[in-house]
């Protein structure tokens, strides 16, 4: 069977060191105030609502326009985009994250895709110097939706107009590394596996009871297994 495998990019395919420089840089660039995402848990957010928390754990009161978030998703590729070339910022694939995604890619019965809570621009950036973006397709990103849950049936859209066919959303399988990759999945009735290489541990995401749960992607062939079974 026709499976459509998205992705979450942040501790499911890659992992960022320093991110926080080009982050609030655009914070300070956009809105002028000293923003630090340090301060907040980002994990399984959309940009736009790590923003907002922020901002509502500094006591900062800040009305965020379309225009002043369209110049923050510019800064925010500007200065990943410097900050990667720099070198003080990096964005290394996780163990197994290539050979996976080279391998469905490379499927008949696979087509891998992201769902992620970056800006479609910044996700570019991050899977580009992760040497991953040739594998994965066009996906839904927090440019599409600060929603998180909205975000895999664009993802299945955008598949199903470019591959010219409908998919039920049981062929779907969302992978991420949080609860809320998994919240996101049930909210649009796809499957979804949780990978224990972001935040939470494989202990802590079994406990949520996804379809699968795996401690890392590092044996290719057993999650494929994994996934065809799914």
């Amino acid at each position: 069977m026709e499976r459509l495998v998205l992705f979450d990019i942040d501790g499911t395919l890659t992992r960022t060191q320093n991110g926080y420089l080009p982050f609030n840089e655009a914070i300070a660039e956009t809105f002028g105030v000293a923003g630090d995402i340090r301060t907040v848990v980002p994990d399984g957010n959309t940009d736009p609502r790590i923003v907002e928390d922020i901002f509502a754990k500094a006591a900062f009161e800040i009305g965020i326009e379309d225009a002043q978030w369209q110049c923050f998703i510019a800064k925010l590729r500007q200065r990943y985009d410097h900050h990667v070339r720099q070198g003080t910022t990096t964005v290394r694939a996780l163990p197994g994250a290539a050979e996976l995604v080279q391998a469905l890619s490379n499927g008949v019965n696979f087509s891998p895709s992201v769902v992620t809570g970056n800006f479609e621009v910044t996700a570019q950036v991050k899977l580009t110097a992760a040497g991953l973006a040739p594998y994965l397709r066009r996906g839904a990103y927090a440019s599409d939706s600060a929603h998180r849950p909205d975000l895999p049936a664009i993802a299945k859209q955008r598949w199903e107009v470019r591959a010219g066919r409908r998919l039920d959303a049981d062929q779907c399988i969302v992978v991420g590394d949080t609860p809320k990759d998994l919240e996101a999945a049930r909210a649009n009735h796809m499957k979804c596996m949780l990978v224990g290489t972001g935040r939470y541990p494989i202990e802590e995401l079994a406990y949520w009871q996804a379809d699968a749960c795996v401690a890392d992607l590092s044996d290719t062939q057993a999650i494929l297994d994994l996934l065809a079974g799914l």
